[in-house]
Formats: structure tokens, sequence, C-alpha cells
């Protein structure tokens, strides 16, 4: 796939059991720094929670309250001002034109399609140099959905090919958002 994860968007905590696009972006950054030896697969297990508490570590996180090894607010927080990316505390713009501010408002919808049906999410900003962002998050999400729809885990095959699907999120989403670089 060849991303390092350095462009990761984590709208939500991230524990032990959790799957999916995020987990998978973060599951590429842990192993660019040498934390986690696998390749992703978007499923966030003991492998990865125990990279994550070294990771934490590290960068001389404090503990969450649910304990070493859980992507936390203070944790997600902490990857997006590293790499210059929204917060994850951020309040999401309504779609509402214009704001209660009157101040004008972008939103940016990305859909993903497999076997027919699309998954789609929407994002919106109030600054042009906030559509990128925006754009790879909601990419992010709705691919993700998508792969998990079209392979769902109790079917045959569907961690694998869920594993599979997600190796072309990154390209898929640099592609799509490419206009907003």
């Amino acid at each position: 796939m060849g991303s390092n994860g350095e462009a990761c968007y984590f709208p939500r905590d991230l524990t032990k059991g959790s799957y999916g696009g995020d987990v998978n972006c973060l599951q590429q950054f842990l192993r660019h720094k040498g934390y986690l030896p696998e390749e992703p697969t978007g499923y966030y297990g003991e492998k990865t929670q125990t990279a994550v508490a070294k990771w934490q570590d590290d960068i001389g996180s404090q503990v969450p309250a649910l304990g070493k090894g859980v992507m936390n607010m203070g944790t997600r927080q902490w990857y997006a001002k590293k790499f210059g990316l929204p917060s994850p505390s951020d309040p999401s713009p309504s779609a509402d034109y214009p704001d209660k501010q009157g101040q004008k408002k972008t939103c940016i919808d990305v859909c993903a399609e497999f076997g027919g049906t699309q998954d789609c999410q929407t994002r919106c900003v109030r600054h042009d140099s906030e559509k990128k962002h925006a754009c790879r998050e909601a990419c992010q999400v709705a691919f993700s959905s998508a792969c998990d729809r079209a392979f769902p885990p109790s079917s045959a095959n569907g961690p694998q090919n869920y594993t599979i699907c997600l190796q072309y999120l990154d390209a898929s989403c640099k592609e799509t958002c490419q206009q907003y670089t």
C-alpha cells in the first residue's frame, strides 16, 4: 500500500475489538514507526493494543482511563497536532448555510461503492484550507464502511477480504481528494 499512516483521522476512541479504516490507518502508522511487525488488518486486537501502549509510552502520553493501549481523545489530539490535522475535539459544523456567525460553509460528500451499494459521508468546513482534510476523513470512513458492508466478518473469508479491501483505501482516497491538495 505504501502509506505511512501520517494522515489518519480518528473520529472515535479505538480499543480492542474496534475495526475499520481508522484502525487500518493507525496500524499503518504503527508499522511504519516500528511498533507493529504485522501488516495492517483493520482489526484492533492484542498486538495493536500492545503497539499503541509502547507508542504512548514513547511519546509520554498519559494512561487513558480505559487503560494502556487505548487510542483515546488525548492520544488522538496529540496525533492530529503532530501531523497538522484537524483536532478530533473540534466540533464538526452542520450542513446549514450559513452558520450562526453568518459564515458560509462548504460540504464535501464522498461515496464508496462495492456490490451496488453506496456508503457516503459528508464533512463540512468553513475554510478552503480544510477541504483536503474533510475529504480525506469522509473518504476514510466511507471506504471502510463500504469494505465492511461488502465483506462482513461473518461471511466466508470476510476478515481476509476486508483486509484486502482496506489495502486500496489510501490510494483511492488520495485520488478522490486530489482536487483539494
